[in-house]
């Protein structure tokens, strides 16, 4: 009998979008509109990790994962700190001083006349950082089959299919995506499973 993905991996699938589109955009030169999906793709990855350590068995119903996630809203602070008592990177100071200010930026690349007491945003210095938390993310979650988009993208096939042609239009563009996202990335392949 096929298992079902896990509940959680919905976020995990529109984290990779936003991951994906991170570095489209910064490989474009659209610096602003890359980080703003930077920390999007953080804050699900980070949504999805706490919902593994709240309620690893999937026995409550979405409706009350809903209401605990509102608990933490897109403090990534504070939701690093609930994954920190399991993962204790995330509670590292670089960790949780990079996760409090990227809260503050969510805000600043949305909206005109933000205040930010953290900083003025984030450059190209930051992109070290900002893969080692999702880095830390994507490997801490209890992925079981990595046929999620970056999973994909990054391998060229499906993690158990290897023969099984990739023959659709999304699919062969999230592939040649990756190949660019690795002029900034490097590591790419480290965030999916073999």
């Amino acid at each position: 009998m096929k298992q079902h993905p896990p509940r959680w991996g919905n976020l995990v699938f529109h984290a990779d979008h936003d991951f994906i589109a991170f570095g489209v955009l910064f490989v474009n030169g659209l610096f602003v509109e890359s980080f703003y999906h930077g920390v999007q793709s953080i804050e699900k990855y980070l949504k999805a990790l706490a919902l593994t350590i709240y309620d690893p068995s999937e026995v409550k119903t979405n409706e009350e994962w809903v209401s605990w996630l509102r608990n933490f809203s897109h403090d990534l602070e504070k939701l690093g700190n609930y994954c920190g008592q399991t993962y204790p990177y995330y509670i590292q100071k670089q960790t949780n001083s990079t996760l409090k200010r990227l809260s503050e930026f969510d805000q600043a690349t949305r909206y005109p006349w933000v205040e930010r007491s953290l900083g003025n945003g984030f450059s190209g210095a930051d992109l070290p950082i900002f893969f080692a938390i999702i880095k830390n993310l994507r490997n801490n979650l209890p992925i079981k089959e990595d046929d999620y988009p970056l999973g994909i993208a990054v391998r060229g096939h499906h993690q158990f299919h290897p023969n099984v042609k990739i023959d659709n239009y999304f699919s062969k563009l999230l592939i040649n995506t990756a190949k660019k996202i690795r002029t900034i990335f490097p590591g790419i392949n480290d965030l999916v499973r073999k």
